[in-house]
């Protein structure tokens, strides 16, 4: 896992938030490979109007804690889980 960049919650939701969430959203397409590793998939919720697998959404993992111990989650709808 040393390959693999995991934001904090600062950086998807709060005040280091990245330019590129500011502008685009937090609500993300799932890859392939995620899912492959064992991502949730969403097939009711998609990015914008891309009904199509390159636009189905997943939930992914933050490296903040959720204040119970655990990943902080994001989901289908870009939401702090």
């Amino acid at each position: 896992m040393e390959k693999f960049t995991f934001l904090t919650q600062e950086q998807c939701f709060e005040d280091e938030q990245l330019d590129i969430l500011k502008k685009r959203g937090v609500k993300a397409a799932i890859t392939d490979f995620s899912i492959l590793l064992g991502g949730i998939v969403s097939n009711d919720d998609h990015i914008g109007d891309d009904s199509f697998l390159e636009g189905r959404t997943g939930i992914y993992w933050t490296k903040s804690d959720d204040d119970d111990h655990d990943a902080r989650a994001v989901d289908y709808n870009g939401s702090r889980l």
